[in-house]
């Protein structure tokens, strides 16, 4: 009975953990640029080689099997980040950008640069470039876009380069990773380069489209059906969690009762 409650509490949990990973892609489906979330399970085979007979793993390919094959635990092993591309969508505002293809604007967070999708960005009253939490976007170079003064007409073309009027000002610090699966979510589809990990590269040949924004790509008719199956499977384990221990209850009344 021991062994079906653990299964039975592991797949609880487990369920619990994705429903938390499906209600926020739930929630951030209308969030320019968010990157939806999958989780990874692995298995948790019973070592019975211990147990001195390695025969009772079924005779199985893999002596550490002991359970059967439905009754094995599984673990959260990690999540990984679908950095698939979002649909683009026309919005006619001029700081509305978006990347097609690879790559991330970069913005100057609390504790230094964090990297994004989400190109929803504003003028501050000084002039500068941010986003909507107020971070400023950055250059090539690493500093903030101000605007000059009086500025009627903003210019960003496909290759990053910012235009006021007629002049040039900068050109946006746009990056790519060769491993994005590195970078640590930090909130408001921000992204940040953990300690003693990979450094930006420059993005090549980019793809920035003005006036539009990247829709999350979150499928929220799917994600909503999944988030209905994962609530019934996370009850029938806890149903089952009941259930055992309500037969180990039964067991030990019936135990004192032959005694």
């Amino acid at each position: 009975m021991a062994s079906g409650i653990y299964v039975a509490m592991t797949g609880a949990r487990n369920q619990e953990r994705r429903l938390d990973t499906l209600s926020n892609d739930l929630a951030n489906a209308q969030t320019p640029g968010f990157k939806a979330q999958e989780a990874i399970y692995r298995q948790v085979h019973n070592d019975v080689t211990a147990m001195g007979n390695p025969d009772q793993a079924m005779g199985m390919n893999h002596p550490v099997r002991f359970l059967p094959e439905d009754r094995l635990p599984v673990v959260l092993d990690e999540r990984y980040t679908k950095f698939s591309q979002g649909s683009l969508n026309f919005t006619g505002n001029d700081l509305d950008l978006a990347l097609n293809g690879k790559g991330f604007f970069t913005v100057e967070g609390p504790n230094g640069p964090l990297y994004t999708r989400n190109g929803t960005f504003m003028t501050s009253k000084e002039g500068v470039i941010v986003d909507q939490q107020g971070f400023p976007l950055l250059d090539e170079k690493g500093g903030p876009i101000v605007l000059p003064e009086s500025v009627s007409k903003v210019g960003i073309a496909e290759d990053g380069t910012v235009s006021a009027g007629t002049q040039v000002i900068a050109t946006l610090g746009l990056v790519q990773f060769e491993n994005e699966q590195a970078l640590e979510r930090v909130g408001n589809s921000n992204f940040r380069v953990p300690e003693g990990g990979e450094a930006p590269q420059d993005l090549e040949a980019p793809d920035v489209r003005q006036q539009f924004l990247e829709t999350a790509n979150v499928n929220a008719v799917h994600t909503m059906a999944m988030l209905i199956k994962t609530n019934r499977v996370f009850e029938m384990n806890t149903r089952a969690m009941q259930a055992y221990k309500e037969m180990d209850e039964q067991a030990a009344r019936d135990v004192g009762r032959l005694r």
